[in-house]
């Protein structure tokens, strides 16, 4: 079986069973366990004084299909691991930048100091830093793509593709409808807002499940999130939806070291303690979620089965339309 394929069972099982018995061992780095566990290379530059994260598999060579990720609200670039890790380890470079520091600084905020979470979301979801934000990676698309090398990483732009999560997602559909500039072959929207999108931008993927929820109250029901892929041209768009993964699971993103513990406390009554940095971002905003289950995001939640399918369902995405590989079938996976 070709490596890639194994990658995202691997990648999930590795982070969930760490230390199962015996007490939990002392978490390590992702760094550590990228490079030791699964031969990621993690580099990273600053353009236009924006860091770009860059992951890759240490075993591909030659000009690599290029993925770039934008994270979610209250997310720097070393956000959405999970998502890169299975991305690179299919011989993809994942480049992930958040192109605005307001986006990135949003759970410092004070409006979240003060637990004004709707206004929060609605500032970071409104028009005008959605245009800001779009207008960002806009200036920032040419310089990455001027030089065939970032961060050690040699990269294939005629193979290219869009992914995000959250304002991400919003900024992914923003761009794959904007006149002129860059035009990916491929685009996944991972737990967008409502939104349509022009008939026009390329092959879309939209991920999102029947409990992607939101604390801020902006999207009333989950099924909303569907808006983009419903109003597609047929043959055009593909929805991807996971049963019973929280918003903060479908972000990819690896849970803070200190929530290590706590993650093994699964089935406690009442659940699992809430820290203030998890209030900030997963109890009330949207880059937690509406708690459900263990920890929202956590390390346990993620190494369920359907992620890992969903994992495995974006690559065969981008290998159909990056590569030429066939779509694969899926109860998953409802084609438009």
């Amino acid at each position: 079986m070709p490596l890639h394929r194994l990658a995202a069972p691997l990648l999930l099982t590795t982070l969930a069973l760490a230390g199962c018995a015996g007490g939990p061992p002392a978490p390590r780095p992702w760094a550590e366990v990228a490079a030791r566990e699964f031969n990621l290379v993690l580099g990273s530059a600053v353009v236009q004084g924006r860091r770009v994260a860059v992951t890759r598999s240490g075993q591909a060579s030659g000009p690599l299909p290029v993925v770039v990720y934008l994270p979610g609200l209250g997310q720097a670039a070393d956000a959405g691991q999970r998502w890169a890790a299975a991305w690179a380890l299919a011989g993809y470079a994942v480049l992930t930048v958040q192109p605005l520091e307001e986006d990135a600084a949003a759970w410092r905020s004070a409006l979240a100091r003060t637990g004004e979470f709707r206004a929060l979301g609605e500032l970071h979801y409104g028009q005008g830093l959605r245009d800001a934000r779009l207008a960002a990676l806009q200036r920032l698309l040419p310089e990455l793509q001027a030089s065939p090398m970032l961060a050690g990483a040699a990269l294939d732009w005629q193979r290219s593709a869009i992914a995000g999560y959250e304002i991400g997602a919003q900024t992914v559909l923003d761009l794959a409808a904007a006149p002129g500039g860059w035009r990916p072959r491929a685009a996944i929207a991972i737990s967008p807002p409502p939104m349509t999108t022009a008939g026009t931008a390329p092959p879309l993927l939209v991920v999102t499940s029947d409990t992607d929820g939101d604390a801020l109250g902006l999207v009333r029901d989950p099924a909303e999130r569907r808006r983009a892929f419903e109003q597609r041209p047929a043959g055009s768009a593909w929805l991807l939806h996971p049963p019973g993964l929280t918003h903060a699971a479908l972000s990819g993103t690896l849970a803070p070291d200190g929530w290590h513990e706590q993650d093994l406390h699964r089935g406690r009554e009442g659940g699992p303690p809430v820290s203030m940095e998890q209030r900030g971002q997963g109890q009330r905003g949207p880059a937690g979620g509406v708690p459900r289950g263990p920890r929202s995001g956590s390390a346990t939640e993620a190494a369920q089965a359907d992620l890992r399918e969903a994992m495995r369902l974006s690559t065969a995405f981008l290998d159909a339309q990056l590569r030429g590989a066939a779509m694969p079938a899926s109860p998953m996976l409802t084609p438009r």
